[in-house]
């Protein structure tokens, strides 16, 4: 919690000691970035090179206001020491097992220099990779963690990169900026051997520099301390606005501890805010430092009353799916008692009790409750052959949970036995993702062990190809392959799902995207996507393909839930919804039973649990509408006694399942879109 705001102090004429403080102020209006709203890989900092230069993006984010306050924004914590650089003394250093030294006695600004340390007392071998390097003092100055080369049982090497401009220091009570000037300034370490908190203690050796610097030209007195360029000063929700300036090291040295970036909303008479300013927290535990705010004015972007009626064609959901429909009326379920298939006429079941039996002899073993007839995850009926379902079942391995694993099994003989899907090259059983179709095929994706976090090719993917399993044969038999693009619409697809835990930390899936204008079954090299590295599959995202090279996606969890793409999926702009009634919830705490759907028909439906979360309601956007209306009493009781579990729609209907709370049983529901109205 901030308390007291002031001025940043700015350093004075160069000489130890010399600082004046500025006016207090208030600060400027600050808050947290959406992680959907940061372009840059990886995504989660604004990078700062060590000359203080500032680059980075964002996308401006949806928070309904007409203005907003962009500015750089830094955590320092608070010293318990005093700054002495520059200085003609030696600062004491209580002699203990560890030296330091240099081999020289003087360096220039960015220069780089060999730190060599003895340790009498070394930290065990598993314990001493890493350490921190100090500059001007481990408690006020400038921090860097540092790798250690270890050369002997006590001799070890590190290496400093010199400060190439003005940094931030505080006493403890303010915060200073501190030019880059000539002097005399001690080089410390710590954390030898890192145990919790130790970057908050004193040193644990110190030595002195002597620092030849031109005259500084930034952060003297009355000088301009920090900068902020946008790109634009005007921009619709969701176009990307690139940031550079310049400001002031933060005191810790790296680009995971340098400055955030802050937006929020700012009233339309905004006053005129300081370049600098800090707040300190209640606790003592450190200052809130905002750098350089700018002002971004919201300009109107284009809405879903202008879109008219929206053409569908065709559309995947992102995640394991309980309900799959495919074609006009087949539509395939799973329920606590197995598997059901409808087709407007019969109703189906699939008995699912052998297929625990298809893992017997691999690491993996269901525990889905009732065991002697497990519930499936995800679930697809081939189109083309009636017995054939296709189905993945949660599992743990080696009978240890989480993680939690889909295992792909498939029947050929209407569930009386099952069998796993084979996996192709560079998988594993565990890297299963999920069922599509191509055509009258069935697809089974797989990913490869890549990093979900790799902004070269999509996460997942083996250097952008996405391994597969492919029949098309109702599962008689199977080829090894890789994903190609949709049978309709453009090149743009959801790859496979990663296994995760929705009630903790979500679940990874890429979107991909393909050459424009490509149409190959197989073999396509994917890229991600230019709006998203990954969904978060937990709400079950859509992505609806509505001609040749338009594509839409809808988000539930994004605050951007509508998208769209008119050039087969490299450029996307946001589309301005009216706002949801009831759905005031945290960006941070949307329930993952909320859904955003596209029917065929050209209408949004929206299943949100209200703010007091005890129902949960269906909402309907009528093409060219300006607001959502209330479907009223289509699911009927509370959340206390009935949850929706999953919405899906097929080319008539809307289909969704309900539960007790207990989870213990479960009921299909099926309606007409013609019965949703309001």
């Amino acid at each position: 919690m901030l308390a007291t705001t002031f001025g940043l102090v700015v350093g004075g004429s160069g000489l130890a000691g010399s600082t004046s403080a500025l006016a207090r102020l208030a600060d400027p209006p600050t808050a947290s970035v959406d992680p959907s709203s940061l372009c840059a890989a990886p995504g989660n900092f604004i990078d700062q090179a060590p000359n203080g230069d500032i680059t980075g993006c964002f996308r401006v984010p949806n928070l309904h206001s007409a203005t907003l306050v962009v500015a750089l924004q830094a955590f320092v914590f608070a010293s318990t020491g005093k700054s002495h650089g520059p200085t003609t003394t030696t600062p004491a250093v209580t002699p203990g097992h560890v030296t330091i030294s240099l081999p020289t006695a003087s360096v220039t600004p960015g220069e780089k220099v060999t730190v060599t340390g003895h340790d009498s007392n070394p930290p065990a071998p598993s314990n001493r990779s890493f350490g921190n390097l100090c500059w001007d003092g481990c408690q006020d100055g400038l921090q860097e963690s540092i790798q250690l080369q270890w050369t002997s049982h006590t001799t070890f090497h590190a290496v400093l990169e010199v400060p190439d401009t003005a940094w931030l220091e505080n006493n403890g009570h303010s915060v200073f900026v501190h030019p880059l000037q000539s002097g005399t300034y001690s080089v410390g370490i710590q954390c030898l051997g890192a145990t919790s908190g130790c970057a908050l203690r004193a040193d644990d050796a110190q030595t002195t520099v002597h620092l030849d610097a031109p005259a500084p030209t930034k952060c003297l007195k009355g000088q301009r301390c920090a900068t902020l360029h946008l790109s634009s000063s005007s921009a619709p929700a969701g176009f990307v606005v690139n940031v550079r300036g310049w400001a002031p090291l933060q005191s810790f040295i790296g680009q995971a501890f340098g400055f955030n970036l802050s937006i929020a909303s700012a009233p339309r008479d905004h006053p005129e805010y300081r370049n600098f300013s800090f707040s300190t927290f209640k606790d003592g535990a450190g200052f809130n430092v905002v750098v350089a705010p700018k002002i971004l004015h919201v300009s109107p972007g284009e809405t879903w009353a202008q879109l008219g009626r929206v053409p569908y064609r065709s559309s995947t959901f992102a995640g394991p799916s309980a309900i799959a429909a495919e074609g006009d009326d087949l539509i395939a379920w799973c329920q606590p008692s197995g598997l059901v298939i409808t087709n407007g006429e019969q109703i189906r079941s699939i008995p699912s009790a052998s297929a625990p039996a298809a893992l017997r002899g691999t690491k993996l073993t269901m525990f889905t409750a009732p065991k002697a007839n497990p519930e499936c995850a995800t679930v697809l009926a081939d189109p083309s052959h009636r017995d054939s379902v296709y189905a993945g079942f949660d599992t743990e391995e080696n009978g240890s949970a989480p993680p939690v694993y889909d295992a792909a099994l498939y029947t050929v003989d209407g569930g009386a036995t099952w069998r796993t899907v084979p996996v192709p090259p560079g998988a594993t059983l565990e890297s299963f993702g999920g069922f599509v179709t191509r055509g009258r095929a069935v697809v089974a994706l797989f990913s490869s062990p890549d990093r979900y976090d790799d902004t070269t090719y999509p996460g997942g993917t083996l250097r952008g190809l996405v391994p597969t399993e492919v029949t098309n044969n109702g599962g008689a038999t199977w080829t090894a392959s890789t994903l190609g693009c949709p049978s309709d619409g453009p090149c743009v697809a959801l790859g496979p799902f990663q296994s995760g835990n929705c009630a903790m930390n979500g679940s990874s899936q890429p979107l991909l995207v393909g050459p424009a204008h490509a149409g190959a079954g197989h073999g396509v090299r994917w890229t991600p996507s230019s709006w998203m590295l990954q969904l978060n599959s937990c709400f079950s995202q859509q992505l609806v393909a509505t001609s040749d090279r338009d594509v839409m996606l809808l988000d539930a969890s994004s605050q951007y839930p509508l998208i769209e793409s008119t050039s087969s999926g490299e450029h996307w702009t946001n589309i301005v919804l009216p706002k949801v009634p009831g759905t005031n919830y945290g960006e941070d705490s949307i329930p993952t039973s909320n859904t955003l759907l596209l029917a065929p028909d050209g209408s949004l439906f929206s299943v949100v649990t209200n703010a007091s979360g005890l129902r949960q309601e269906l909402f309907r956007l009528y093409p060219s509408a300006t607001s959502w209306c209330h479907v009223t009493r289509a699911f009927g009781g509370s959340v206390a006694a009935v949850t929706v579990d999953l919405v899906r729609v097929n080319a008539t209907e809307l289909l969704w399942t309900q539960s007790d709370t207990q989870g213990t049983s479960s009921s299909r529901h099926v309606a007409p879109l013609t019965s949703l109205g309001c």
